[in-house]
């Protein structure tokens, strides 16, 4: 399984986070939005709902399209139709997803699958405190439980945060 195919990874939310660095204009976004969503709920992805679904023109969304597939972002493939694949968005930028994937770092210093509250806490914690400053908690927690036997907590993780914010 692909990382981005992890059920921890919110590929809207990625997008939305990284539009200035994936230098995608809003409609450029809007589209890849769609895409997203209509293909999770296996919808038809066509010139025309993308055009109805983004408030925008047929031609505006056939420029978008043609901009997102110069710059390796989409894909059309022919099965069964036409699917529009937007899956190379995130292989072209492993390298900003791999900078922000502290579920898995959590997950394996806690040597467990995160609950939805734990991943939710992790992604707020990220909006406020940044990757950096996270890791160095989370290291900070690990150091602790190696130095003293106790397991590592959100909650401890939270205060590390907290006090050096």
């Amino acid at each position: 399984m692909k990382f981005f195919e992890e059920r921890f990874f919110d590929r809207r939310n990625w997008i939305l986070d990284n539009i200035k660095k994936l230098d995608v204009s809003p409609i450029e976004a809007l589209v890849l939005l769609q895409i997203d969503f209509l293909n999770q709920y296996k919808q038809e992805v066509s010139l025309d709902s993308l055009a109805l679904k983004c408030n925008c023109s047929k031609s505006d969304i056939d420029d978008s399209i043609n901009s997102l597939n110069r710059k390796g972002y989409l894909k059309m493939k022919s099965e069964n139709g036409i699917v529009f694949d937007i899956d190379s968005i995130f292989e072209a930028n492993k390298d900003i997803i791999e900078k922000n994937d502290l579920f898995t770092l959590f997950e394996k210093e806690f040597r467990r699958v995160l609950s939805q509250k734990e991943i939710t806490t992790i992604a707020e914690w990220d909006r406020i405190y940044g990757y950096d400053k996270i890791v160095d908690a989370l290291r900070i927690a690990v150091i602790n439980r190696m130095m003293t036997d106790k397991e590592i907590s959100f909650n401890y993780i939270g205060k590390i945060l907290a006090n050096g914010k």
